[in-house]
Parts: C-alpha cells; structure tokens; sequence
C-alpha cells in the first residue's frame, strides 16, 4: 500500500485555517433528530417555562434552539455542563442539533445549568411528553399498551446514620452559633467539645456486634442525642432574643433539627423508626424505602412510577406518596398520568403481583381496560387466553428492561449529579427524556434509511 506524505515533509499550507467543513453522516442521531423533532412545539414549551421563573421579553436574547439543542444532547449521554459546553463548540453533530451550522456561536456551561434551572422539572417532562407524541404520531408507538411498575431514584447522599446526623447537625450549630456570638459561643463550644469526645468514642470503641459494644453505643449514642438537643435548646434560646430577621432566617434550619433528633430519641426508646423520618439534611423527601431484593434490602430515594409504552418508549413521574407504599391502590395515579402526556386511554394495563388490589382491579374494571395484573396465588392471569398472558409475561420482563435502561450510567437516573430535591427530579425526567430521544433517532433512522 503507498503511502502518502501530505503534511509530513512539507506542513499544510492551510494549516492557519480558523474553519473547517465536517459532513454529518445522513444517518447520524444528532442529524436525524434535528432534522425531525418538532422544534416549535419543544421551543414553546421551553419558554412557558422559563417565562415562569425570568422575563423572556426583556435583556439579552437568548438562542432558544442552541440551548434545547444542549440539552436534548445531554440528556442522551448524561454529560456534565462542561462536557455539553465542549461538545457544543467542537462536536459537528451537536452543532447541527443546536442550529449552528454556517455560525460561531457557541455557549458556555454556566448558560447550560441556567437554562435547565428555568426549564425545571415540568419542563423537562413535558419535553418528553412531546417526544412521546412524536414517536406515536410517527407510527413507532402507540396508547395501546400501559405496563407499569414501581422503583426508586437513590438520593446521593451518604449511607444515613443516627451518628451521622447528629455529628451533622452539631456542626451546623456550631456554625449557627459562630454568627450570632453574644455570649453563646463558650457554652457550645464546651457542648461541642463534648460532642466530639462521644462521637470519636462511639467510631473507634464500640466496633463489632458483641453485646458489649451495642450496649455501649446505645449508651453513647443516647448520651450524644442529649448533648446535641442541648447545644440546639442554647442556640435556639439565644435566637429567640434577637430580631424577626435572624429567627426568619434559622427558625426553619432549627426546626428540622429539632424534628430529626426527637426521630432518634424515639428510636433510642423504642428501637423502631417512626414514619416518615427525615434521613438528609438537606434532602428532606428523601426516605428508606424497603424493596426487599437480593443484597439490597433498603434504598434511601424517592418513588417512581415507571410506564413502559408499546415498542419500548418510556413515560414516568413521581409517586405522590412519599416513602414506602403499597402498589395495590396505585393505578388511578398511573392511569391518571398516562391519559395526561399519551393523551388516551390504554387498551391493557399489566403490573406485577405487588399491584394485585380490590382498587387497581376495580379502576380498570369500570375503564373498560383489559387486566393483565399478575395475581398472588396459583393462577396468576385468570381469564386470559394464552396468546394474551403470554404477552402479558413478555411486557412485564420488559418493563423491568426499561427500568434498567434509565437506571444505567449511560443517563444517570440513580444518584443524580443534583444539590436539591427539584434537581434529583428533573435529572430524573431527563434520563428518560434522553432514553427516548436514542430510541426515536434509532426509529427514525432505520425508517430514512
């Protein structure tokens, strides 16, 4: 084979050249979705939304196509903002997405993050309400089919502890404290000192699970439980003589430690956690839901309700309930959400064995659905025919798929790159926004070509 030495011996005599043309594959998923999304329909969504939160009419004019273009982008390979804000400028692909072909323009990773933030988290599941009409519209789904299942978002946050919390919420007194100072700071600071003792005790001196060390971490654990509720009650005292400002500004902050440590006094008492505790300090939905699977008994997160549509295309949103919850009255809430973004009603509902409840049964008996809910006992698809259970079968297995899709690292629905409850959720609706705009470039490109 000859060789060729063009910029080797001689270096390219075009090699200031500030431009250069890249062609796009006609098959590319960036091409293929920006030659087909409707743009209209995703920009007016867009800025209803951001509307809510800025004044769109006014200011600096923002290129509404190269920022839904970003995100749409991110969505499908869970980039930081970084990575979306190089991607933009140097992926040829990307630019095509956002609309930049011919131009320089480009934006930056501070945009990014501002633009989703307006967006938030109805915007983003509204955006892949539209995407699900455009698949259906296209013929590569349809409303036919409803199967459902629950799972859980796990919460970045560290494996929650009662010493933990109570190391957490000293700290944050003492923080509290070092701003309000009058006369306050001598006595935390010997509370926190006592504090540190106890914590350091419990970590180094009560390891393993003889009888001796439980019963010596019970008894440090109470002892810190009532060294922190004190540094709360002098920190508390002494905001309740200052102005309407400052008990405005901690009030909130003291309350929730307050409510966390009566949690662990309850649970030092009985030895049972009470309903709906508090498990961050700064993500207070978050709660210890018990799955009971293999190797995982408990995941700390918020609930999902995961819809798998005919052909694989996924809706979902949160369950209103928070915490740990029966699934035997949840399909009004499913059915409820499925009419609202399909805009129809389903043919036929399938859920597990765990939905199997006189209210799920009862809601689809009256919608006239046909009932593929798995039933506890022997018979588990009473008054199917076979070809029916069979795919009844066949849509459960996958709807477990389509959960494992969204949970992938590829989109990052499980433990979020997000600092607050509102993040976690729309990181959340933007994994299976990414999951369905991959599957309807693939749909779309196999049909073009």
């Amino acid at each position: 084979m000859s060789t060729r030495m063009d910029g080797i011996v001689q270096p390219s005599l075009f090699s200031g050249a500030v431009r250069i043309d890249v062609v796009v594959p006609k098959g590319d998923r960036y091409r293929v979705l920006a030659e087909n999304l409707p743009w209209l329909k995703l920009g007016e969504v867009g800025n209803k939304h951001r509307a809510m939160r800025v004044d769109i009419d006014n200011g600096r004019p923002l290129n509404l196509r190269l920022h839904l273009g970003a995100m749409i982008a991110q969505s499908m390979n869970r980039w930081t903002d970084q990575e979306t804000e190089d991607s933009v400028r140097l992926n040829a692909g990307v630019r095509l997405l956002c609309g930049l072909e011919g131009s320089d323009e480009t934006t930056d990773r501070t945009s990014v993050q501002d633009f989703r933030k307006q967006v938030g988290k109805e915007g983003v599941e509204e955006l892949n309400a539209i995407v699900v009409v455009a698949a259906k519209e296209a013929g590569f789904t349809d409303g036919a089919l409803c199967a459902s299942d629950t799972t859980v978002q796990e919460a970045p946050i560290a494996y929650p502890t009662e010493v933990g919390h109570m190391k957490n919420i000293a700290g944050k007194l003492i923080g509290i404290g070092s701003k309000i100072k009058k006369g306050v700071s001598d006595k935390l600071s010997a509370l926190a000192e006592k504090e540190k003792k106890l914590f350091t005790d419990i970590r180094l001196f009560t390891r393993g699970k003889t009888a001796s060390a439980t019963l010596r971490k019970k008894k440090l654990g109470k002892e810190l439980q009532k060294t922190v509720a004190k540094m709360e009650r002098l920190v508390r005292e002494q905001i309740s003589k200052m102005g309407a400002a400052a008990q405005k500004r901690y009030g909130e902050k003291l309350d929730l430690y307050r409510k966390m440590l009566s949690q662990i006094r309850q649970w030092h008492r009985t030895g049972f956690h009470p309903d709906g505790k508090i498990i961050s300090l700064w993500l207070q939905d978050v709660r210890a839901i018990t799955r009971e699977k293999a190797g995982k008994m408990t995941e700390f997160g918020r609930r999902w309700i995961i819809t798998r549509l005919t052909k694989g295309y996924i809706i979902g949103t949160t369950c209103q309930r928070l915490g740990s919850g029966s699934d035997t009255g949840l399909m009004p809430e499913i059915l409820g959400h499925f009419e609202r973004t399909v805009g129809e009603t389903p043919e036929m509902a399938v859920y597990d064995r765990g939905g199997d409840g006189p209210k799920n049964h009862r809601i689809l008996k009256i919608k006239e659905i046909t009932n593929c809910i798995f039933r506890k006992g022997r018979e588990s698809q009473p008054g199917l025919g076979r070809n029916t259970a069979l795919k009844a079968r066949r849509e459960r297995a996958l709807t477990e798929a389509a959960i494992a899709t969204i949970k992938a690292s590829r989109y990052g629905f499980n433990k979020p790159r997000a600092r607050s409850s509102d993040g976690c959720i729309l990181k959340g609706h933007a994994a299976i926004f990414g999951a369905n705009l991959v599957h309807l470039a693939k749909d779309w490109g196999c049909a073009v070509s």
